[in-house]
């Protein structure tokens, strides 16, 4: 049962960092089959839907939203959705038996985020504090017009997971998966509640994922929405949306909030507190490589290793995989060690992925159980990317979640270190 857990909560946090990621699969197609041809008029359908959203002065919407892990169904939630051009917004996460979970709302400068019934546990905090700060409080953050998003904000990720379409569209996000749609077909016609639909599917990363839209022939606004990530475990969401309005009068009363007295603000715990600390000796592990060998970090002693956390479908990742690449085969003679670790993704996508960037560098590939459980709760691999340097003694010298070319944040480690 703990290792089911351990499982979806890597599952659930690979998409808080932005990015879609591939899980292994028997029923998975190889990355190098195409799972149907791409279609210009599903695109047109997909283009015209996401342009709806972005044009209309008011939207709002309930959706009902559902998840299977495998065979196992989870809580279903509703939450209900009001927006207003060009910055404000009202988002109720309710319960299966109506209770009202978390509220956020966006009041054209600020976000606010409160639990009416007391907030949940976050990871990384301790248990007698989670108890002194449950009830009576909120969270406030910047909410700049343009870069603040509704689908990411912890109360959401915490309370119903991501919606499927990040209702920040409206407000001119893009879609972080855009980048790796491959193609898109028609699946024909359907009728949703009262509304005659298009159906489209579109395909990321070599349809390792796929979401399918119910789009409606009236006013081109989603009524059904589903997504599909296909791994060994298959997870599967599915929205109906009811009650859809565009356009229409909303009151600006509707998005204004005060903290009630005594409330007071709290900040959740970020990915970085979760990560392993300067000076901690780093914990050893043997597992899995790309190869089917076995990689065990403590053989590495005497050596600086680089370690990076990471999945094909993080664009980041990606981007930072050929730099380390490039660092490998600079310093390789100087002792340094650069390993990649990888817990989510299918053998054959990162072979592919390997061969297009000519990536030679050891690197962990364990989907495993003990695999996910040393990547996300040993090492705290929440997000990706996420860095480690470890030095000759096999104790952390940095760590740092992310990755900006224009930064010598590990260069300046290894340098510190004697590696130039």
């Amino acid at each position: 049962m703990r290792n089911d857990i351990i499982t979806r909560a890597v599952i659930v946090m690979a998409f808080l960092c932005s990015t879609p990621d591939g899980f292994s699969s028997a029923r998975q197609q190889k990355s190098s089959e195409a799972p149907f041809k791409d279609e210009p008029e599903a695109r047109a359908l997909y283009k015209k839907m996401n342009e709806t959203i972005r044009k209309v002065e008011t939207l709002s919407y309930e959706s009902s939203r559902r998840e299977m892990f495998g065979s196992d169904q989870q809580q279903p939630w509703t939450y209900r959705v009001w927006m207003k051009k060009p910055n404000f917004f009202y988002v109720e996460m309710i319960a299966e038996d109506g209770t009202k979970h978390g509220i956020l709302v966006g009041d054209g400068k600020y976000a606010w985020s409160y639990w009416p019934n007391g907030r949940p546990w976050f990871k990384g905090e301790a248990y007698d504090a989670y108890q002194k700060s449950r009830l009576n409080v909120y969270m406030n953050e910047p909410a700049p017009p343009g870069s603040y998003s509704i689908g990411y904000a912890k109360i959401l990720q915490k309370s119903v997971g991501l919606p499927i379409i990040n209702p920040s569209v409206f407000q001119g996000i893009n879609d972080t998966l855009e980048p790796l749609i491959d193609r898109m077909q028609n699946r024909g016609t359907e009728k949703v509640g009262d509304e005659d639909c298009h159906v489209i599917e579109v395909s990321y990363a070599n349809h390792q994922r796929s979401q399918y839209f119910w789009i409606s022939k009236r006013d081109n606004l989603p009524r059904k929405l589903k997504d599909v990530v296909r791994g060994s475990v298959e997870i599967i969401t599915q929205e109906v949306w009811s009650k859809v309005t565009s356009n229409d009068s909303i009151p600006l009363e509707k998005f204004k909030w005060i903290p009630p007295k005594g409330w007071k603000r709290w900040y959740p715990p970020t990915t970085e507190d979760r990560l392993l600390k300067r000076g901690q000796p780093a914990p050893d592990f043997e597992l899995l490589s790309v190869d089917g060998s076995k990689i065990k970090l403590s053989d590495y002693r005497g050596k600086f290793v680089w370690l990076n956390f990471w999945r094909v479908g993080c664009p980041t990742c990606r981007e930072e995989i050929p730099y380390l690449e490039k660092l490998h085969r600079k310093h390789k003679s100087q002792g340094l060690v650069m390993l990649g670790f990888n817990f989510a993704d299918n053998k054959q996508i990162v072979l592919d992925f390997f061969r297009q960037h000519s990536v030679t560098f050891p690197n962990i590939l364990d989907t495993t159980s003990e695999g996910i459980k040393t990547g996300f709760m040993t090492y705290g691999a929440t997000a990706a990317p996420v860095n480690y340097i470890i030095d000759r003694e096999g104790r952390i010298a940095a760590t740092w979640l992310g990755h900006d070319p224009n930064s010598p944040q590990g260069i300046d480690v290894l340098t510190k270190l004697g590696i130039q």
